[in-house]
C-alpha cells in the first residue's frame, strides 16, 4: 500500500514537470526526430545534430522562459531567417533537379569543390596517377571554370565531371550514371565486342545473319578510330589498365548503350550507326547497324564443345567433364551471393542486402523466404558445404585436375577464397600463406565510418602500434619492406574475419576437412570481367601453385580497391571511392599493372579454336593433358 502510494507521488511530480516544462521538451524532442529523418535522409547525422539540436535548445529555452513576447517572436524570426539561409540552396537546387532544369552555376560549382574534397579525404591516394596534388587541384579548377553561366542540367554536369574521377587512374572510383541503362534495350551497337591481346573483337551478333561477323576486329565506329574511342573512354571512367579500358569501352559498356554511345561519340546523330571491322583474314567491313533493341539473352554466339555446369539455381556450382572423374569444372561466378557473406555483414554492418538474400533464397529452395534473417541466411547456397562436399569426391575420385572458372566474376566479399585454400591446404598453410597474400592500407574517412556501421576506431585500436585517429591510415595490414608477419598477428587477422562467418567458423574450429584434398593440377580461368575480389581469389590461388589461363585481367595487382559510397549536395550525383591500397606484386610493377596468365590466349587461339567461348576451359584441358 506504501509502495502504492510513493508510486503515485512519484508518477504525480513527473506530469508536473512535463507539463511544467512541456515547451521545451517538445523542442528538443522536435530536433532529436528532425536529426533522424535528416540525418538519414542526407547520411550525415554530426551535421544535421549540430543544426537541428541547435535549433530545438535555443527556441526550447527562448519560448520556455523569456518573460515577453516580443523577445519570444525575434527567436522564432532569427530562426526561421537562419533556417531559410541553410536550406535555400538544397531547395532551389532539389526543384531544378527534379524538373530536370539547369541546375544554377553557383550550385554546381559547389558540388565540384565537395568532390575533390571527398575524394582528397576518403581515397588513399588521388595524386598517385593524377600527376600529384598541383595536378589535381587544376582539373578541378578548369571544371570550374567550364561550367556555363547558365548552369548545367544532370546528365550535362555528370559528363563534365567524369574527367575529375577519370584522372585518379583507379578503375574502383567513379560516378554513377545519373540515367537508367535498359539491358532488354540497350539500344547501341548490335555486336557484342569481348578483349584479347589489347583488341576487342566480335564475340556475338543480334541478328543471326550477322554470325559471319563473329571474329572480326574493331576498326572503328562513325568513322572514330579505335585508339581514338579508346582516348576518349579514358576520359569518362578511370582504369587500372589497357584491359579494364577495353573492358569499358566493349562488352556491355560504352559501344552497348545509347546514353553511353553518345558521350563517347557525339558524331552519332542516333540513327544506324556505322561500324568498320576487319575480318579474321584483315579485310576491311563497313556496315550501318540499327541500334540494337534486344538485350545479350538474344545474342548468337559461335558454338561450344564445353558443357557448363547450370547456374540455374546457385552461382557456386562444379561438374566432372569426364568418366572418370579425372577433371573437375569449378564455377565461381562472383562473390556476393554465398551464405558467409551474408553472415558476416549481419555482424560487421549490423545489416544485410535483404532483397539479394530473398532472391537468391528463392532460386535456391524454389520456396518463398522466410521473414526471420537468420532463417533467410540460413537458406543461401554456402561455400563452406559446397567446397566440403566437392574436397571429399575429388578425394574419393582421386581428382587430378581442378579447373575454377572465374571469367564471370567481378568480385565481391574476397572471403569465400579463404574458405576453398582451408579445404584445399589447411590451417597451417592459410597462416604460413598470410605473408604471400595481397597487402594492404586502408584510408579511414566519415565516409568510411558511416559505411561500415559494425566498425569503431577503439576496436581497431586494439591491435595497432600507435593509436590510429578516425581519418588516419592503417598500416597494419601493410608490413615494411623486408618484414613479414607473425604468427600470432596471421592467425588473430585469419580468426578475426572466419569468426563472424559462423558456418565457416564451425568447420575452422573443428579442423576436420582443413587440407582435406588438393588435385595435383589446379587451373584457374580469367577473362578481362575477372576483377575486384575476383582477382584476389585468382591470385591466392595463383600464388599457392595455381596456373592462371587465359585472357588478363582489368584490374591492376598494385593498385587501389573496395569502395565506399558517396553522394553529392546539388546535383544528387553518386559514386564510388576506392578505401584500400592493395598490393599484390610489391617487387613486379610491370605485373602489378597487368598479370598476364602463364598460358595466355591470344587471337590466333581463338582463330582455330571457331572462337568458341569456352576457349580458356579447353585450353586447360588441353594442358592437363601437356602436363601428364
Amino acid at each position: 500500500m506504501v509502495s502504492e502510494t510513493v508510486f503515485r507521488i512519484h508518477l504525480r511530480m513527473i506530469m508536473a514537470f512535463l507539463s511544467k516544462y512541456r515547451t521545451l521538451i517538445f523542442w528538443l524532442a522536435w530536433g532529436v526526430i528532425m536529426t533522424l529523418v535528416f540525418g538519414n535522409i542526407l547520411g550525415n547525422y554530426q551535421s544535421v545534430l549540430f543544426i537541428f539540436i541547435g535549433f530545438g535548445a535555443f527556441l526550447g529555452l527562448t519560448l520556455q522562459f523569456a518573460a515577453t513576447a516580443w523577445v519570444r517572436r525575434a527567436a522564432v524570426m532569427l530562426c526561421v531567417l537562419f533556417a531559410l539561409l541553410i536550406v535555400w540552396k538544397p531547395c532551389v537546387s532539389t526543384l531544378q533537379r527534379v524538373l530536370d532544369l539547369n541546375i544554377s552555376r553557383s550550385f554546381l560549382v559547389d558540388d565540384v569543390r565537395q568532390m575533390a574534397s571527398i575524394l582528397e579525404a576518403t581515397h588513399p591516394d588521388p595524386y598517385m596517377n593524377s600527376g600529384g596534388k598541383v595536378a589535381f587541384h587544376r582539373k578541378m579548377q578548369d571544371l570550374i571554370r567550364n561550367i556555363p553561366e547558365e548552369g548545367m542540367t544532370r546528365i550535362e554536369f555528370y559528363r563534365h565531371l567524369t574527367p575529375l574521377l577519370a584522372l585518379l587512374r583507379d578503375g574502383h572510383t567513379s560516378l554513377w550514371a545519373p540515367f537508367s541503362l535498359n539491358p532488354d534495350s540497350p539500344e547501341g551497337v548490335p555486336l557484342y565486342f569481348q578483349a584479347v591481346e589489347g583488341i576487342l573483337y566480335v564475340a556475338g551478333v543480334i541478328d543471326p545473319a550477322h554470325k559471319n561477323l563473329i571474329g572480326s576486329r574493331l576498326f572503328a565506329v562513325e568513322s572514330v578510330p579505335v585508339d581514338v574511342l579508346l582516348d576518349r573512354q579514358s576520359q569518362i571512367r578511370g582504369y587500372d589498365n589497357e584491359y579494364q579500358l577495353l573492358r569499358y569501352l566493349g562488352y556491355d559498356g560504352s559501344l552497348w548503350y545509347r546514353p553511353l554511345l553518345e558521350h563517347l561519340v557525339p558524331e552519332w546523330g542516333g540513327g544506324p550507326i556505322q561500324v568498320s571491322l576487319l575480318d579474321p583474314e584483315g579485310a576491311v567491313i563497313s556496315m550501318e547497324f540499327e541500334p540494337n533493341q534486344k538485350g545479350q539473352q538474344a545474342l548468337t554466339i559461335a558454338p561450344t564443345s564445353i558443357e557448363l555446369p547450370s547456374t540455374d539455381r546457385s552461382d557456386y556450382v562444379y561438374r566432372f567433364l569426364d568418366e572418370d572423374k579425372e577433371t573437375v569444372l569449378l564455377l565461381i561466378e562472383n562473390m556476393y551471393a554465398y551464405r558467409e557473406t551474408f553472415e558476416m555483414e549481419a555482424r560487421t554492418q549490423k545489416s544485410i542486402r535483404t532483397d539479394l538474400a530473398k532472391h537468391l533464397y528463392r532460386r535456391y529452395n524454389e520456396t518463398p523466404p522466410p521473414s526471420a534473417t537468420d532463417e533467410l541466411i540460413a537458406g543461401i547456397p554456402s561455400a563452406t558445404e559446397l567446397f566440403r562436399e566437392l574436397a571429399v569426391q575429388m578425394k574419393e575420385s582421386q581428382t587430378e585436375n581442378l579447373i575454377i572458372d572465374l571469367r564471370r566474376n567481378q568480385g565481391g566479399n574476397a572471403f569465400i577464397s579463404t574458405i576453398l585454400f582451408y579445404f584445399l591446404y589447411g590451417n597451417e598453410e592459410l597462416i604460413d600463406f598470410s605473408n604471400e597474400k595481397s597487402i594492404f592500407i586502408r584510408k579511414y574517412s566519415p565516409l568510411f565510418w558511416r559505411q561500415y556501421r559494425g566498425w569503431n576506431i577503439r576496436n581497431i585500436n586494439k591491435h595497432q602500434a600507435i593509436r590510429l585517429l578516425e581519418e588516419d591510415y592503417d598500416f597494419s595490414g601493410y608490413p615494411e619492406q623486408g618484414t613479414s608477419m607473425n604468427r600470432d598477428t596471421a592467425v588473430r587477422i585469419i580468426e578475426d574475419e572466419a569468426s563472424t562467418a559462423v558456418t565457416f567458423w564451425e568447420e575452422y574450429q573443428s579442423g576436420e576437412y582443413a587440407g582435406y584434398y588438393r588435385p595435383r593440377n589446379i587451373f584457374l580461368l580469367s577473362s578481362p570481367i575477372t576483377n575486384s575480389s575476383g582477382y584476389a581469389f585468382m591470385y591466392d590461388h595463383w600464388a599457392a601453385g595455381g596456373k592462371l589461363v587465359g585472357i588478363p585481367s582489368s584490374q591492376a595487382g598494385n593498385g587501389f580497391g573496395a569502395w565506399v559510397g558517396f553522394r553529392l549536395t546539388h546535383s544528387w550525383l553518386s559514386g564510388g571511392i576506392s578505401h584500400l591500397y592493395i598490393t599484390h606484386f610489391r617487387d613486379n610493377p610491370e605485373l602489378g599493372q597487368t598479370f598476364r596468365p602463364d598460358f595466355e590466349l591470344n587471337y590466333d587461339n581463338l582463330k582455330s579454336l571457331d572462337f568458341d567461348p569456352n576457349a580458356e576451359v579447353i585450353h586447360a584441358l588441353n594442358l592437363t593433358s601437356a602436363l601428364d
